[in-house]
This record gives structure tokens, sequence and C-alpha cells, in this order.
């Protein structure tokens, strides 16, 4: 005799997750398993990159400094001459502002309608 109508079908149903959630529990276990071993994998054949990259870095560093220093002289150069034109510039817009001043008017042009 059901005491409580579909009680039954819930502790069926409560039975049905328990054991859905105890297969995806075990998926979990198996996939991140796999994952160590990759990574442990990945470890074995590109740990030695790292401990290269350490030594790779400070004489790369030092190459591009050593390149560097010797092209000093053109970026320096290079900067200097933007600079004056940068000023060349402002000086000549700010020169034909001076030479052609903006007509004046209802500011709707030159021409009246």
């Amino acid at each position: 005799m059901d005491t409580i109508p579909g009680l039954k079908e819930l502790q069926a149903r409560k039975r049905e997750l328990l054991l859905e959630s105890e297969l995806n529990r075990q998926v979990l276990r198996v996939e991140v398993s796999r994952i160590r071993c990759r990574v442990d994998l990945y470890r074995r054949r590109y740990g030695w990159a790292q401990s290269a990259w350490k030594w790779a870095a400070p004489v790369a560093g030092f190459l591009l400094a050593r390149k560097f220093k010797k092209t000093a002289g053109a970026f320096a150069k290079g900067s200097m001459l933007l600079g004056a034109a940068r000023s060349l510039w402002g000086y000549w817009t700010s020169r034909q502002d001076r030479d052609h001043p903006p007509a004046a008017g209802n500011g709707k042009g030159s021409h009246d309608a």
C-alpha cells in the first residue's frame, strides 16, 4: 500500500539520479587522469624548452641591445627630424590662418542668397 501517492516513483527517480551522478564522477576521474597524462607527456617532451629559454632570453636581449646601439644615432636623428617637422607644420598652419582669415558674415558662407 502506497502511503503517499507518487512516493515510489520519486524514490526510483532518486536512485536513478544517484546512479547517474556516480557515473558522472567516474567519467570526470577518467578525464582528469587523461589530462594529467597529457601534461606529463608535454613536460617530458618540451621541458627542455623552459630551461633553454632561461638562457636564451638574456642572450637574445644582449644581442638586440648591441644591434640597437649601432642604430641609435638614426633613431635620435629621426626623432629630431620629426620634432622639427611638427614645429614647422604648426608654424605653417598658423601663418595660413593669419593670412587667410575666415569670411565674416552671418555664418552662411561668403555668398548671399
